[in-house]
């Protein structure tokens, strides 16, 4: 095995050393200077840029701070961690943007690094031709403007989007790595399809958040094998737009438990003072929501329910008997996810810390784990895991909306947590050049107008 791969740390320091020489975070930098930049990028990188993984990058909206941007941009110009900047491994070299407005970046970014914007998914997949021509898909399906559905969820096309990447591999013969940004679709059936038409054509596919990838305080990863009978994950805002993300905390976690994943026997979605009602109950662990909300810096003092205006929650039962709990407290927690569990060696709980500096590092690390599987081919997280939690978010709301538990047979799915080498970083909030300085020279007009001094 490669002794890179075996050791992502090392090689973060290695490339950090090499891109720091040439990637001047202080010196005065233009438009110009910013496109020779990503030269010394491409020659900081351990492979040159002959050899390097070609990327087309599919995204519905390209702004500051989208995801196109906390992911691409740092594919284009640089990758900030603790341990120092990072020379991207991979090239992107094509783009497609569905919704180019007045604040896209993504065009300018894209012309600046010699990548080539098409009219089309199939073109820059095909880079005009009739074949696929790059060696891995990145697509970035969040943000835009898009109507949302009778249970009021956003309806993005990621089913429509990814199909026509499908199309084209099915046409070309031939399947590349594609990482998909987040859930499969808002859609349960959707996401079934993207998941089935994925392995029908031998996919290698990887999704998801970048919550499973950030900052743990105190650092908790539980061993294989685990005994679990009961987990919450905490979050903010709403199901629709972060319950997906707690979700994610929830599922990298307890799919580590005795036996693996084996799927949800069911879910039930809760709003305002039923919330309260089934923690007063134990449906939903108040001592576990406790002993998670208790790990998380910034909270607001004072009484949950009064402070939280609106809560709202998913629980999850599991058809091994485990039980799980999404629980959205805005108002209390702030910016803050937490995670707790009841395990054979006891109760355990840690906060999942995001970086909320301009860098969006924990971007970084999800970014660094996209680089890993595209140059490896292999993922570093299961794509199970966001299949399952793709369905337990879309049957939650819907759960909530219609006033009662859904019976989940069909999301009797499978897996196991066993042989994925996620890279996550060390410490246990964000530090060194994870908080900047950020964005590179040249690329100041990234910079939101609530960043600026």
């Amino acid at each position: 095995m490669n002794k890179e791969i075996e050791n992502p740390r090392r090689n973060f320091i290695k490339k950090s050393a090499l891109a720091a020489t040439a990637i001047n975070l202080s010196g005065m930098f233009w438009e110009t200077e910013a496109k020779a930049m990503a030269k010394v990028i491409e020659l900081s990188s351990d492979k040159p840029a002959s050899e390097q993984k070609t990327v087309a990058l599919i995204a519905n909206i390209y702004r500051n701070s989208a995801h196109a941007d906390v992911i691409a941009t740092k594919l284009f110009a640089g990758i900030p961690t603790d341990d120092g900047m990072v020379a991207p491994q991979v090239k992107i070299i094509s783009v497609w943007i569905d919704q180019i407005g007045d604040n896209d970046t993504g065009v300018r970014i894209a012309g600046m690094n010699g990548a080539k914007m098409y009219d089309t998914i199939a073109g820059a997949l095909t880079l005009g031709g009739d074949k696929l021509a790059v060696d891995a898909v990145i697509y970035v399906g969040e943000h835009g403007d898009y109507d949302k559905s009778r249970y009021g969820i956003k309806m993005y096309p990621r089913m429509n989007y990814l199909e026509q990447i499908f199309r084209v591999f099915d046409a070309s013969n031939k399947s590349v790595p594609l990482f998909n940004d987040k859930h499969l679709s808002y859609s349960w059936l959707d996401s079934k399809w993207v998941y089935d038409r994925a392995k029908e054509l031998n996919v290698p596919m990887m999704a998801g958040s970048s919550l499973p990838f950030c900052w743990r305080d105190q650092p908790l990863e539980h061993p294989l094998g685990v005994k679990i009978t009961e987990a919450v994950a905490i979050g903010y805002a709403s199901l629709d737009a972060y319950g997906f993300h707690v979700a994610e905390i929830l599922q990298c976690m307890v799919e580590r438990r005795e036996g693996g994943e084996t799927g949800v026997r069911s879910v039930l979605g809760l709003g305002g003072d039923d919330v309260w009602k089934a923690m007063d109950d134990g449906e939903i662990n108040l001592d576990l929501v406790n002993a998670a909300c208790n790990k998380i810096q910034g909270r607001k003092e004072g009484n949950m329910r009064d402070l939280v205006k609106d809560p709202n929650a998913i629980i999850v039962e599991y058809t091994d008997g485990t039980k799980g709990a999404i629980v959205m407290l805005t108002g209390y927690v702030n910016q803050g996810w937490a995670y707790a569990a009841n395990t054979a060696q006891g109760q355990v709980a840690t906060e999942f810390v995001l970086d909320h500096s301009m860098s969006y590092s924990h971007f970084s690390y999800l970014t660094l784990n996209i680089q890993k599987f595209i140059v490896t081919g292999n993922p570093t997280a299961p794509v199970e895991r966001t299949l399952l939690t793709s369905g337990i978010s879309d049957m939650g709301i819907r759960s909530l909306v219609d006033g009662k538990k859904i019976e989940t047979p069909f999301l009797n799915i499978k897996y196991s947590a066993a042989g994925f080498e996620p890279i996550r970083p060390t410490a246990p909030r964000p530090e060194g050049q994870s908080i900047g300085p950020w964005p590179p020279k040249g690329y100041e007009f990234i910079i939101p107008e609530r960043f600026k001094k």
